[in-house]
């Protein structure tokens, strides 16, 4: 069972409840986000499994057999270690998490609540990031427009929202590994659910951010990819292509040249 450890440190027994609470409501805001991002249909509860005097420390744990617990574990520490860096937006957070990451960190740099360190553990093993005030301020940098260009992303179609003034969906851009919004009126409605999970080509006016990455997509149009064939169906249509080895064998000669 993969265990997250949220550490606030800050002189012992006087960490403020409220910073507490904060820390663990956006935290679990932003495991929720990644959890749709890398685990798709797989279903996380999180479990408080203990608390800890001294600073603040929180334990949280996901009974769950599957390994999406560590891996969205591991999307939020490397992301919380990306940010606190400042070399990018993290891989999989959506602007919903990045909200909550600077709420989050806005609670934090006092003389009661210095930082964030959080951890994972497994098999012995530990991934650990620190978060301190600056993360939010990156944050802010880095959400903030600096370059626009006619262009395209292909990636898959996951979240439509019908929220605020326009609605919007979402497209994971492989290439990034960032979630990039697009805007579409009212009357495509339709036309964007029926495409929802499915791979997509949006063109339009991509807007990024001064290290390069995409942040939304401007005057979307999009059209569905179309599907290749898989390799058993050219097999099919030829019986002599793999020169009558079975499929996996003849795979393994063709890495092996």
């Amino acid at each position: 069972m993969a265990t997250l450890t949220l550490n606030i440190e800050g002189p012992p027994g006087r960490v403020p409840a409220s910073t507490l609470a904060t820390v663990l409501t956006e935290s679990l805001h932003i495991l929720e986000d990644l959890r749709r991002s890398v685990a798709r249909n797989q279903q996380v509860k999180w479990y408080v499994t203990g608390l800890r005097m001294g600073s603040a420390v929180a334990v949280l744990a996901a009974d769950d057999l599957t390994d999406a617990p560590l891996r969205v574990s591991h999307e939020y520490i490397h992301g919380l270690g990306v940010v606190e860096s400042g070399e990018g937006l993290p891989s999989y957070f959506p602007d919903s998490s990045l909200t909550s990451l600077v709420r989050m960190t806005k609670v934090l740099g006092s003389d009661d609540a210095r930082s964030l360190r959080a951890s994972i553990g497994q098999d012995g093993e530990s991934e650990v990031a620190r978060v301190t005030k600056a993360a939010g301020a990156h944050v802010g940098e880095l959400r903030s427009p600096r370059a626009h260009a006619l262009g395209s992303i292909t990636g898959i179609l996951d979240t439509i929202s019908l929220r605020g003034q326009r609605p919007k969906f979402q497209v994971l851009d492989p290439v990034s590994r960032r979630p990039v919004m697009c805007q579409f009126s009212t009357a495509r409605t339709e036309a964007v659910k029926e495409v929802l999970g499915r791979r997509v080509t949006v063109q339009g006016t991509i807007i990024r951010n001064a290290k390069g990455q995409p942040l939304r997509v401007e005057e979307p149009a999009f059209e569905v990819v179309a599907q290749t064939p898989p390799l058993t169906g050219l097999v099919g249509i030829d019986p002599e292509f793999t020169g009558g080895l079975p499929l996996d064998k003849y795979m393994e000669l063709v890495r092996a040249w």
